[in-house]
C-alpha cells in the first residue's frame, strides 16, 4: 500500500475540488451567522452574543462540512470508493449538523423562524416527525436506483447533500437544539430514548450493506479499483 500511495498516479486521486458553489454557499452561511449573532451584542441577557464554545462549535461544523464536500473524500467517493462516500455522509449528518445547532443561540433561531411558519417548525421538530425525516433521508437515498442516479447527475447529487444536511438538522433538533420556544427540545427521558432509537435505521442499513452477497451499487462495479479493495469489500467497509 505504501508503494501505491507514493505512486504519482495514485497521488492524483487525492485531489481537492474547490467547488465555487460549496465555498460561496458556506461563506454566505458563515457571514449570516456572524451578522445575526452580532445583533445581540449589548442587548439583554436573552439576546447576547454566543459563547466562545458556541462560536467554535458552529464554525468547526462549517469547516467540517466544507472539507467533506471539497476534500479528496468527495473525489474518492464520487469516482472510486463507496466507503469514502459514507465517510462524507457521516461528517455531514452526524458531526456538522448537531454542531450547527449547538453553536446557534436560541434567540437567533427564534428571530429567523417567521411566525407563520412556527406551527410547521413545531410539527417537524417533534421527536417522532424529526426521527422519521432523519431515518427516511438516510434509507431512501441509499436505495440503489436513487444512489446511482445522484452519482450520475451532479444537480441530483447536490440536492441529495442539501436534503441530508436539512434532514440531519431536523433529526438532531429534539436533542441538540437550544430549546426554541416555537420548536422546543425534547425532555431528558425522551432525548435518551431518541438517541437509542437513532441507532436502528443506521444499523439496519449497515447490516444490509455488510451482509449483501453482491455489490448493490452498479456505479462502483465499473469504477477503477484502488487501495486493494474489491467492490464488495469496499461496500462492507462503507
Amino acid at each position: 500500500m505504501l508503494h501505491f500511495l507514493l505512486n504519482n498516479e495514485a497521488a492524483n486521486l487525492f485531489v481537492w475540488d474547490w467547488a465555487p458553489s460549496v465555498l460561496i454557499g458556506f461563506g454566505l452561511w458563515t457571514l449570516a451567522y456572524i451578522f445575526l449573532t452580532s445583533r445581540g451584542h449589548g442587548l439583554d441577557e436573552q439576546k447576547r452574543r454566543p459563547t466562545t464554545g458556541g462560536q467554535i462549535a458552529f464554525h468547526a461544523s462549517t469547516v467540517i462540512a466544507t472539507v467533506a464536500l471539497i476534500s479528496p473524500i468527495d473525489h474518492l467517493g464520487d469516482e472510486y470508493l463507496f466507503s469514502a462516500h459514507m465517510i462524507q455522509h457521516l461528517l455531514l449528518m452526524f458531526i456538522a449538523a448537531p454542531l450547527w445547532l449547538i453553536g446557534t443561540p436560541r434567540w437567533v433561531l427564534e428571530s429567523v423562524i417567521p411566525a407563520r411558519l412556527a406551527p410547521w417548525a413545531r410539527r417537524l421538530t417533534r421527536p417522532l416527525a424529526a426521527y422519521l425525516i432523519f431515518a427516511l433521508s438516510i434509507i431512501l437515498w441509499h436505495i440503489p436506483y436513487l444512489y446511482n442516479l445522484a452519482l450520475e447527475h451532479e444537480w441530483i447529487h447536490i440536492t441529495e447533500h442539501l436534503i441530508y444536511m436539512a434532514a440531519a438538522v431536523i433529526g438532531w433538533w429534539p436533542i441538540a437544539s437550544p430549546n426554541v420556544s416555537c420548536a422546543p427540545r425534547a425532555t431528558p427521558p425522551v432525548r435518551m430514548l431518541y438517541v437509542f432509537l437513532l441507532i436502528f435505521p443506521c444499523a439496519a442499513l449497515a447490516a444490509i450493506l455488510t451482509f449483501a452477497q453482491a455489490p448493490l451499487y452498479p456505479f462502483y462495479t465499473t469504477a477503477p479499483r484502488i487501495l486493494g479493495l474489491s467492490v464488495l469489500a469496499d461496500q462492507q467497509l462503507g
